[in-house]
């Protein structure tokens, strides 16, 4: 593991105000798709949001597609080493300057595991400002930072 964070892209997101950290569970709850779907709708035409997560279960790379169509900022915490190249579906939004990579890891770490899953989700709940939660149940691997963040709780979605 990495001491420092390393980072690939703009690291001004991070100074953001609006600094929204997003959880989805891998288990999906139907009754959860539409308003989370609708969230990111909402926060995508805010220029002035920034949404960290790790964008890893499918409704989180869900909602991801949907920010990258938008004006907010999006910092992308990996469970893996920083990219080397930035892969070509982000290059526009890297490009202008809307995106942020951020690695809690030592180089060459590709497999992702559950371990650097709870560390990464721990570093973006301390850096947000405000938490939005998705799908999450009392068997979900976030449930027990849902309780213990839920003073930063924004939405439970």
């Amino acid at each position: 593991m990495s001491s420092q964070p390393k980072f690939l892209g703009n690291e001004k997101l991070l100074e953001q105000k609006d600094l929204i950290g997003f959880f989805c569970s891998r288990h999906t709850v139907p009754a959860s798709v539409m308003p989370t779907l609708d969230w990111a709708y909402e926060v995508r035409k805010r220029k002035e949001a920034v949404v960290i997560s790790g964008f890893q279960s499918d409704m989180e790379r869900e909602v991801l597609d949907i920010l990258f169509e938008g004006k907010c900022g999006i910092v992308i915490v990996l469970n893996r080493s920083i990219y080397k190249v930035v892969p070509e579906a982000y290059a526009s939004a890297f490009a202008d300057g809307r995106i942020l990579f951020v690695s809690l890891l030592g180089e060459g770490i590709r497999m992702p595991s559950r371990q650097n899953a709870e560390r990464r989700n721990r570093y973006i709940a301390e850096r947000a400002t405000s938490l939005v939660f998705s799908s999450v149940t009392t068997e979900s691997s976030l449930y027990p930072l849902m309780i213990e963040y839920q003073q930063k709780a924004h939405k439970i979605l």
